[in-house]
């Protein structure tokens, strides 16, 4: 059964074939106390830490988010994998070697005392479009300033972002991987919700899950922009996602809703191709909007729905 990105659960769907997750080297019985104990060093808790808030790094953004050396950061994450507190997986690469993906095992969790993590070993497809959330995030930290964007708040989110119906008024909830909030010019806000595990959605389930999602997204006034921004590793999967877009005025979750807030709310759906360059989803021209057959940068969509809010 694929995620459904608004249901109360969060489960991703185990692939068919077998998976090629290194196993621990130290075989982990069943237990936190069964694992080899050792204390942990000082860098060695900050890689775990940061695992834990951001559920999945590759090894080049703990470099970058710890400030450490390569071969420090390469060495402690070899430590932590044979003592079973992290796992990992290099995804094949059509160019070059593809870095490691890490991830907390549930031993690694009790170690820092945070919640179990999800079983990415299920789901290994969707490992790159996870990790490329932080390297949009990252990008957007560090090169947004200088074009105008300034991000305040980035987290990433395991439980649902609530929301009042438009119509009815009651709350409801959607499940989403992260949310950020920035500045867009001088004194334009912007929140935005972003989803990464939907390569796995059937084409037939396409209009109802967009239409969710533009169901959160009309809740909000033009003077409130919210935007949702989907990451896909598909061409194919990013045209059917925005012809969803386009016709989620026909979807019965959101029949009753207003036609003006659904105008505006698929404007604001917009759908990346997650590139072999971690940089270009903050950087280049991959992003396209529902309401238009062009490729754009971020910060310029961005720009526009703050333009259009005003």
């Amino acid at each position: 059964m694929f995620r459904n990105p608004t249901s109360t659960t969060d489960r991703s769907r185990a692939p068919s074939r077998q998976i090629c997750v290194e196993p621990p080297l130290v075989s982990v019985p069943g237990s936190p106390g069964a694992v080899r104990s050792s204390p942990l060093r000082a860098p060695d808790r900050r890689l775990l830490a940061l695992l834990g808030e951001h559920e999945l790094l590759t090894s080049g953004q703990l470099v970058r988010l710890t400030g450490m050396p390569e071969r420090t950061v390469q060495h402690r994450l070899g430590v932590l994998y044979q003592a079973g507190l992290v796992n990992r997986h290099r995804p094949q690469s059509a160019i070059g070697t593809s870095p490691y993906h890490v991830w907390l095992t549930p031993f690694g969790a009790a170690a820092i005392g945070t919640e179990p993590p999800r079983p990415w070993s299920e789901d290994v497809a969707g490992l790159q479009p996870m990790a490329a959330l932080s390297d949009l995030w990252l990008g957007l930290r560090d090169h947004g300033p200088g074009v105008g964007l300034v991000v305040t708040n980035w987290r990433r989110l395991r439980a649902s972002v609530t929301y009042a119906d438009l119509c009815t008024r009651e709350e409801r909830r959607l499940l989403s991987d992260a949310e950020l909030t920035a500045h867009v010019g001088a004194d334009r806000q912007i929140a935005v919700v972003l989803f990464a595990r939907v390569d796995h959605i059937p084409a037939a389930q396409l209009a109802s899950v967009v239409g969710r999602w533009a169901d959160y997204l009309a809740a909000f006034p033009v003077s409130e922009p919210h935007m949702a921004l989907v990451l896909t590793r598909s061409m194919r999967q990013r045209a059917a996602i925005l012809a969803a877009a386009r016709g989620a005025g026909d979807s019965p979750t959101i029949l009753n809703a207003d036609q003006l807030a659904m105008m505006t709310a698929v404007q604001r759906v917009a759908v990346g191709l997650v590139a072999s360059r971690p940089a270009a989803l903050a950087s280049e021209a991959v992003w396209r909007r529902a309401a238009d057959e062009a490729d754009h940068r971020l910060v310029d969509v961005l720009a526009g729905l703050a333009e259009v809010g005003r």
